[in-house]
């Protein structure tokens, strides 16, 4: 029961999957198209990085027009606070990341073993404390780490950004005193950490 949960997305479904996909193809290019215009996606990625943890994020056309794409319009994800925030950590996190590969869900792929060795992308401890961040800056900033050890392996983009999106609405109701989700399998935690241990100890090369 817990794999079929895994493998379902809690916030976004397949169009936003398709909209991220684009998103990052195109910052990868110097003429990059998305949602029908040309941009330099490089210099979106540069600008992104530049701004990495700042609260001027969302200032970044990077930002923008995914944004555009994703909430401001009839894409299904409602124009909330919280998804507004989230996003910016994902255009933050994501533009970090080389490659989008998106076999297995993000957390699987940090315990995935580096070729030729025996550690994992992210070891055990590095991933509780990524687990356990109690900020939206602190979330952010471990990720980005996480994806930057990644390389050139990349990372499943939308797992990584449905992933952030459950994390901010828990975050989002602890601040406000809301009560949690009473299915663990519905909760970021939980849902990570089965991902993480069910590869932990398997090599994927």
């Amino acid at each position: 029961m817990s794999d079929t949960i895994q493998k379902k997305l809690m916030i976004l479904n397949d169009n936003h999957k398709k909209i991220i996909d684009e998103w990052f193809s195109m910052l990868q290019q110097r003429r990059g198209n998305f949602n029908g215009i040309t941009y330099n996606g490089r210099k979106l990625r540069a600008d992104l990085r530049r701004d990495s943890l700042s609260e001027l994020i969302f200032l970044q056309n990077g930002y923008t027009i995914l944004a555009n794409k994703l909430i401001n319009n009839d894409s299904k994800l409602a124009q909330t606070e919280v998804h507004y925030y989230a996003l910016q950590i994902f255009a933050n996190v994501a533009a970090f990341a080389e490659s989008n590969s998106d076999k297995i869900p993000f957390a699987a792929q940090l315990s995935e073993k580096i070729k030729g060795g025996e550690r994992n992308y992210l070891s055990e401890l590095r991933f509780e404390r990524l687990l356990a961040s109690e900020t939206p800056a602190e979330f952010c900033h471990r990720l980005i780490r996480a994806v930057k050890l990644r390389g050139k392996k990349g990372v499943n983009l939308t797992s990584l950004a449905d992933g952030i999106f459950l994390w901010m609405h828990e975050w989002y109701a602890r601040e406000h005193n809301w009560p949690a989700n009473t299915n663990p399998f519905k909760r970021f935690s939980t849902r990570w950490a089965i991902d993480y241990f069910s590869t932990k100890n398997n090599t994927k090369e």
